[in-house]
């Protein structure tokens, strides 16, 4: 992770993520958003799986993609992963997908996730998830 709090993830498109045209189809940036979001809760020392035990789920409630080049079969793209904000029940995670080889911006976006226990109810965030979010800053001004 770098010191900017940005987690960057690198993906090889495959054959099946492109259309037609032979470029990568909408949807895919979404699931690699999905990609980013992953490895930077295991880059701060938590998985999906360790909150979702412990009883928190975080939903996505909101997404938007801005797509401003394409991607085609075999390019190295690198996810970059990081928290516009954290608030008491709800994180909103920024991406940045860019080409490995020029630094190219492919797409921006941003996911907002809402704090659950299994049955929907929503929840404030727990401590520890907060502290990894915000990158061990207790002071983050978390509304």
């Amino acid at each position: 992770m770098s010191e900017n709090g940005v987690v960057e993830t690198t993906v090889r498109v495959r054959y099946a993520e492109t259309d037609a045209m032979g470029i990568v189809y909408h949807t895919n940036y979404i699931v690699w958003f999905e990609v980013g979001r992953g490895e930077y809760m295991r880059q701060r020392g938590g998985t999906y799986r360790k909150w979702e035990n412990d009883g928190f789920y975080l939903p996505v409630t909101e997404v938007d993609a801005r797509f401003i080049s394409a991607a085609r079969y075999d390019d190295v793209v690198v996810i970059r992963t990081s928290v516009a904000e954290v608030r008491s029940r709800t994180v909103t995670l920024f991406y940045e997908i860019v080409m490995e080889e020029t630094g190219q911006v492919l797409v921006t976006g941003r996911t907002k996730h809402l704090c659950t226990d299994l049955e929907g109810g929503i929840r404030r965030l727990p401590p520890d998830l907060i502290l990894a979010l915000s990158g061990g800053k207790t002071d983050a001004g978390i509304a």
